[in-house]
């Protein structure tokens, strides 16, 4: 049976860190991670990708063809991904073992004040 881990919450509340130290321990304790980057507005990460899904989609194009803003271009990024679900993130996850441990990266949307 694998692990999985979802990271959710608000923009700037310390998501990409604590990836980057939970990377940083697998790799110390040598146990396989891989990180699925599902934030379609994340620029880089300190810690390898496995899949990303800004090679599906990437918000600044949807931002920029749908002249809509941050939030909303996320709400239809995530609906393409729910859309694509079967065919590109369960298709992806078939390579990996049952022992593998597996972050997800989700996005976080701005709060406006």
């Amino acid at each position: 049976m694998g692990y999985a881990q979802f990271f959710i919450g608000p923009t700037g509340s310390g998501k990409s860190t604590y990836c980057s130290s939970l990377y940083q321990h697998y790799d110390t304790i040598r146990r396989t991670m891989h990180f699925f980057n599902l934030d379609p507005a994340a620029e880089h990460f300190d810690n390898p990708v496995s899949m990303d899904i800004r090679e599906l989609i990437s918000l600044d194009d949807v931002m920029e063809e749908l002249v809509l803003g941050r939030n909303g271009g996320l709400i239809y990024c995530m609906e393409l991904l729910e859309e694509n679900l079967d065919d590109w993130l369960a298709g992806g996850l078939d390579n990996y073992l049952d022992d593998d441990y597996l972050v997800f990266y989700c996005p976080g949307l701005f709060q406006s004040l």
